[in-house]
């Protein structure tokens, strides 16, 4: 299982203002339907706001590139003409690097 961070931003529209965003897991669904064959999402963290969400995905693939090229082909999907996010840009989507590495302390568990 790998961590793939992702960040997407509406599209500035001075004229026209930011389109409603989906819930998370309306997000979570779409990442889901683009993702290519031999690639699964376990589990996300998604926070949707007026014009970004942010999000780190945790994607089973057969390595970290794969799982990485998978969730950048979801990510391209959902802000695709059919997806639940039409129009939006992908700023990043790309490996939490703390922790691949195994650097970022994850909180402990009472």
């Amino acid at each position: 299982m790998h961590a793939i961070r992702f960040h997407l931003r509406a599209p500035d529209r001075p004229d026209r203002p930011a389109p409603h965003p989906p819930s998370p897991e309306a997000v979570r669904d779409g990442l889901t339907r683009g993702l290519p064959a031999g690639a699964r999402i376990e589990h996300t963290r998604i926070l949707v706001g007026p014009d970004a969400v942010d999000g780190v995905a945790f994607v089973l693939a057969d390595g970290l590139l794969a799982a990485e090229a998978a969730l950048t082909a979801a990510c391209a999907t959902a802000t695709g003409p059919t997806g639940p996010l039409p129009g939006w840009l992908v700023h990043h989507c790309a490996l939490d690097t703390l922790l691949a590495l195994g650097l970022h302390e994850l909180p402990a568990c009472p």
